[in-house]
């Protein structure tokens, strides 16, 4: 499970760093286009090996993906390559991944970011 955690997570890393210095956009945008790009990737890739002999992407993988950015990139992942979409137990693991995403970005915006700005 580690290598395929630590390889898309470097990729992105990797992506991000080199889109924030070539084209020097923010930092987090450079991460959300690289986490999201990634993830798609991933999704894709588990998908074409399904079925074959060799050893699948974890579940958990697929969602820290999508925790740590790249949501985006696991729904197009998901209904481009039909990948999860009819498995219950991942959908309702992923949309509990969104809300978490939604309630951390609501709190940052309704609490920390003014109590940041003084």
């Amino acid at each position: 499970m580690i290598v395929y955690t630590l390889v898309p997570v470097g990729l992105a890393i990797a992506a991000a760093i080199a889109l924030a210095l070539g084209l020097r956009l923010d930092a987090l945008v450079s991460w959300l286009i690289s986490i999201n790009v990634v993830t798609l990737l991933t999704y894709g890739y588990d998908k074409w090996i399904a079925g074959s002999n060799r050893t699948r992407v974890p579940e958990r993988v697929l969602l820290l993906l999508a925790l740590i950015g790249g949501t985006i990139g696991a729904l197009l992942g998901m209904y481009l390559f039909h990948h999860k979409t009819a498995k219950a137990s991942f959908q309702r693991k992923f949309w509990l991944v969104v809300v978490v995403q939604i309630a951390l970005v609501v709190l940052y915006f309704a609490w920390l970011k003014p109590w940041l700005q003084g």
